[in-house]
């Protein structure tokens, strides 16, 4: 979820534990509510179709494939993910709101599935979380989507809470230090994603490009900030610094007065943020 590019000795006190539960809470609605907008231009879910929720995690896709269903039609849900936490929480999730899914431990670059087992494949921020860009990830996808089965994968054109974190981390560590989740920016671009997959295997032709707003209520900012910083803050070649404890409440400070200049941020009843985000959506299918 939040595996650190460097070996890290050292987390500072303040940091809050990077549980699947503070990853929920972290993300709130946005993996649910980008998963919906990237099912609505993968085109209508048919009975009998057999889904994978491919990096499932705590099942945000496939409580928003569930959503999207018909109540008439019948279908099946298998999601894989390789982290063991998440996939608890995920068939906890599956049990309480009586999902037609099963979560399996599989990776996604190399899935044990059968070859033409699925009609639909979701990849919910997913891929740029992969190594080599997720390209095995799609070939993978290929393998195993029936023909003329289709797949719909998203990445985050615009993100409001990077720009804070790059700021923080500039302001209280010493110049030159890596910054967090460093090399995101590529995928930003839509051509970008498209070319990850082309290289996958699928053909131009069967590629299509969209591009969505996706609204995010989160908690209030101060937990928020706090949030942010402890699960992305150490993850650079260099983890956390010892200096990062006794700057940590700076740190803090810059997030938030950051978060405040983001385009879209409102602060909502309760004291929680609306952030605006905005995602890169591909469609392609076999």
């Amino acid at each position: 979820m939040n595996a650190p590019e460097g070996e890290v000795r050292f987390v500072p006190k303040q940091a809050i534990a990077p549980t699947p539960q503070l990853y929920d809470e972290l993300v709130s609605d946005s993996m649910e509510n980008l998963a919906r907008a990237s099912l609505v231009v993968a085109g209508p879910i048919k009975d009998g179709d057999v889904i994978n929720d491919n990096g499932c995690g705590t099942g945000a896709g496939t409580a928003a494939v569930v959503e999207a269903v018909d109540g008439d039609i019948s279908i099946s849900i298998k999601g894989n993910d390789i982290n063991d936490d998440a996939l608890a929480v995920y068939r906890k999730n599956a049990a309480d709101d009586a999902w037609p899914a099963v979560g399996v431990h599989d990776d996604s670059n190399a899935l044990h599935f059968g070859d033409g087992t699925f009609d639909l494949t979701i990849g919910n921020a997913l891929l740029f979380v992969l190594p080599d860009d997720g390209v095995g990830a799609i070939k993978e996808v290929h393998r195993t989507l029936k023909p003329g089965g289709s797949a719909v994968f998203n990445s985050w054109k615009y993100v409001p809470n990077m720009p804070p974190l790059e700021a923080a981390a500039k302001a209280t560590r010493p110049e030159g230090t890596p910054l967090p989740r460093a090399g995101l920016d590529k995928w930003s671009s839509a051509e970008f994603l498209q070319g990850i997959v082309e290289e996958g295997g699928f053909k131009t032709e069967n590629i299509t490009m969209h591009q969505a707003p996706v609204s995010v209520t989160t908690s209030e900012v101060n937990r928020y900030a706090n949030m942010l910083w402890s699960f992305i803050g150490g993850t650079t070649p260099v983890g956390w610094l010892k200096s990062d404890e006794d700057n940590w409440d700076k740190a803090i400070q810059v997030i938030k007065d950051e978060l405040k200049k983001t385009e879209g941020y409102k602060e909502i009843e309760g004291g929680r943020l609306q952030l605006q985000f905005v995602a890169n959506i591909v469609v392609f299918k076999k």
